[in-house]
């Protein structure tokens, strides 16, 4: 389903590759963990796989679909992502408003989003906090909202960006 081919980057202020020659084959239905410490790539990655950044070499594949400027679009309709701070992707002033944004911006239709975002905050377990601003909430409960406003898209890959949890 997603294919990682011989990608290199390299962010202009650092005078060493961030992903160097990188290829990766992701089969759907396959849940994959990358792990490594920061500054290892991860996250540039999820980037690339959204075209945030561009490779510096190399070729992404989605199914039989290169990105590129053109199909770049496609790419992020076909996955969500939810980045590390989920305070960077609030844009609603309630939960249920913040969950309901991508769907609207999609054009869904009314009654499909409504089901949607019920399904997908009940899913998180965050039905009790549909009128809350999502700043107010604790880490734990803003990762859950920004992972339901993804799952209300129904895209066909997820990628979590998470970071290290640290064991005392």
């Amino acid at each position: 389903m997603l294919k990682f081919k011989n990608i290199t980057f390299t962010y202009d202020d650092k005078n060493r590759n961030a992903l160097e020659n990188v290829n990766l084959d992701v089969n759907k239905g396959e849940w994959i963990a990358l792990v490594g410490h920061n500054g290892s790539g991860k996250s540039t990655l999820a980037k690339l796989l959204v075209g945030l950044i561009q490779p510096s070499h190399g070729e992404i594949w989605l199914e039989n679909m290169l990105l590129n400027d053109s199909t770049v679009w496609d790419f992020r309709k076909r996955i969500g992502i939810v980045f590390q701070n989920p305070d960077n992707q609030f844009v609603g002033t309630t939960v249920e408003d913040d969950v309901a944004f991508g769907l609207e911006n999609a054009g869904i239709e009314r009654d499909e989003m409504l089901k949607r975002v019920k399904e997908s905050i009940d899913k998180v377990g965050m039905q009790n906090y549909l009128k809350h601003e999502p700043h107010q909430l604790s880490g734990g409960q803003k990762q859950r909202v920004a992972i339901a406003g993804v799952l209300a898209l129904e895209p066909d890959v997820i990628i979590l960006d998470e970071e290290r949890i640290k064991a005392k």
